[in-house]
């Protein structure tokens, strides 16, 4: 297939989280930054982390089951993360919303594939998956929390400190124009 300028284009499928497990993500992230216990209506979490609001409330309704979440109802309503939820890894949280993790279909279960013993991709699928589900395993919520407020400083700049105030009628001279000022 030839692309637009005539060199060969090429395809791919990406391996990626569906978008499910990244709003769930976000929608984590988002509650375990702010102070335990405080209920966050749905509708600033779907505005401020771009979620469209009916999926949110599907992911919700998921993260609650997990009991990651917990929900009240009515006037002044919303979502709190439960306590215990700041140590969820990304890995659980990608669990609670898509399954198991599994990087092929002949990772599914041992056994799955009739060529699991023979295939030369088979033991480098294995080993990638192993590698990834333990990176996962080793980033938790409040991990992500700390790492989004030093990017915030990051970005944000050193600070430059404000100038002295200089005392009323200080550097004036007798006309009230600077002192020194070149008058033409």
């Amino acid at each position: 297939m030839r692309g637009v300028n005539g060199t060969k284009e090429v395809s791919f499928i990406p391996m990626q989280l569906t978008r499910e497990a990244d709003y769930a993500i976000r929608t984590l992230v988002e509650l375990a930054s702010r102070p335990q216990g405080e209920i966050v209506p749905l509708r600033r979490i779907a505005s401020r982390q771009l979620v469209p609001l009916a999926y949110l409330k599907k992911i919700v309704r998921r993260l609650t089951a997990a009991g990651a979440v917990s929900t009240l109802r009515g006037r002044g309503g919303g979502i709190q993360l439960e306590p215990s939820a700041a140590t969820l890894t990304l890995y659980r949280v990608i669990s609670i919303i898509e399954g198991r993790l599994a990087l092929n279909r002949c990772l599914v279960r041992r056994g799955a594939c009739p060529l699991e013993r023979t295939c030369p991709a088979h033991p480098v699928w294995r080993h990638v998956q192993d590698v990834l589900i333990r990176e996962l395993e080793a980033v938790t919520l409040a991990d992500l929390v700390a790492s989004r407020r030093k990017r915030r400083l990051r970005q944000s700049g050193p600070r430059r400190p404000a100038p002295p105030a200089r005392p009323q009628g200080a550097g004036r001279g007798p006309a009230g124009g600077d002192v020194g000022a070149v008058r033409g």
